[in-house]
């Protein structure tokens, strides 16, 4: 069963909230049964597909690496390494079994987030920025389920602060409606307008021609933003009635006058992780080390792996790994064009903002074209 989609599904997991929000407004913590939850939606979800023994092993596998490294005493990069390069064999074997049919029964909903919130532990733990580390906390955070199959990436100290915050009841009553309203316009976005662009226009389009191609770059686009977009309102929506403030996910992408700013709102869950816990570190390390004569190649170079990364994350596909390539090569030169041509940032700054909005959407919808695996 796909989350979010079905009248079976929103039923049963209404009849699983109802706990949360009798706990919440008797100013109860919720963070327990929140787990209880989490599992209970796990299992109904994974059953069908038969993955909950898939999900079990990975959540032991994760969870055992996690709490070792965090008891480890004398932490070291090359300790970083081994743990990290352990913690996403997993999702490695299930992107190779997508393109290669004898690994193909390596089947895992939602291990792409899983396995970020993984990492994320790892390293703030040898950061030195996670200073308690508790299983049922962990546990939690891990297969928290309203954001288990597509975000959005939450922090896991951010997310240890929400469980141990105390509501009110007035508190929970103002975020459980405003969790109830975002089910609600997700649903819309994502079921309804999503579904009507797909059916009406995506589908009914020639499979060939150069007309039909390009309208299909405009209507995947559309498709992709309310379908995704609804998906993580809805993730965030059930977060709010369990007590939860997952991150924002999307802010108005297609205003955006550049790459770089379109990728401060689209999918930002996913572009911040990116910055912080790969393209910084990389940068970061090359600076240190002086692998470049300038600090500027550091940076080019830093934004090709990291989007190329974000593409492998996507999946193994020619598609997906051109699509992320294609992006680090337009952040490198958004980059190069903000530093070397003032008319650049005056443009974006006056009169010229619809202009380079448009240009922006433009771009990012032939990524998106790439990205279906239509062109390639």
């Amino acid at each position: 069963m796909i989350p979010y989609s079905g009248l079976l599904f929103f039923y049963v997991m209404g009849l699983l909230l109802l706990p949360a929000v009798v706990l919440g407004v008797m100013e109860k913590p919720i963070k327990h049964y929140g787990l209880v939850f989490t599992i209970a939606m796990l299992v109904f979800v994974f059953w069908g597909s038969g993955q909950v023994a898939a999900l079990v092993m990975f959540y032991l596998w994760q969870t055992l690496l996690c709490m070792i490294f965090f008891r480890m005493c004398g932490r070291t990069r090359l300790t970083l390494r081994v743990f990290v390069t352990l913690s996403i064999l997993p999702i490695l074997a299930v992107k190779i079994g997508e393109v290669f049919a004898p690994l193909g029964f390596l089947q895992l909903l939602g291990i792409s987030y899983m396995t970020f919130r993984c990492v994320q532990v790892l390293l703030d733990t040898y950061d030195g920025k996670l200073t308690q580390l508790r299983l049922i906390y962990l546990s939690y955070f891990l297969l928290f389920f309203p954001s288990v199959s597509a975000g959005p990436i939450d922090r896991c100290r951010r997310f240890f602060d929400d469980l141990d915050r105390s509501l009110s009841r007035e508190e929970y009553l103002a975020l459980m409606s405003r969790g109830i309203w975002r089910l609600t316009n997700g649903a819309l976005w994502s079921i309804v307008i999503s579904g009507l662009i797909h059916e009406l226009w995506l589908e009914i389009l020639p499979a060939q021609g150069f007309l039909a191609t390009i309208s299909y770059m405009y209507g995947y686009t559309l498709f992709l933003f309310f379908n995704f977009a609804g998906y993580t309102s809805m993730a965030i929506g059930t977060a709010y009635i369990l007590g939860v403030r997952l991150p924002e996910n999307f802010d108005m992408p297609f205003l955006s006058v550049d790459m770089k700013d379109f990728w401060s709102r689209w999918h930002m869950s996913l572009s911040l992780w990116l910055r912080d816990y790969v393209y910084n570190r990389f940068v970061k390390s090359c600076l240190k080390a002086k692998r470049f004569k300038t600090p500027r190649t550091a940076s080019y170079i830093g934004y090709f792996l990291t989007m190329t990364l974000m593409g492998a994350w996507h999946g193994f596909t020619p598609a997906f790994l051109v699509y992320g390539a294609y992006h680090g090569v337009l952040l490198a030169i958004n980059e190069a064009l903000d530093l070397r041509w003032k008319r650049f940032r005056q443009i974006k700054r006056g009169r010229g903002q619809v202009v380079c909005a448009v240009v922006t959407f433009h771009l990012f919808s032939f990524g998106l074209l790439i990205f279906s695996g239509r062109i390639l």
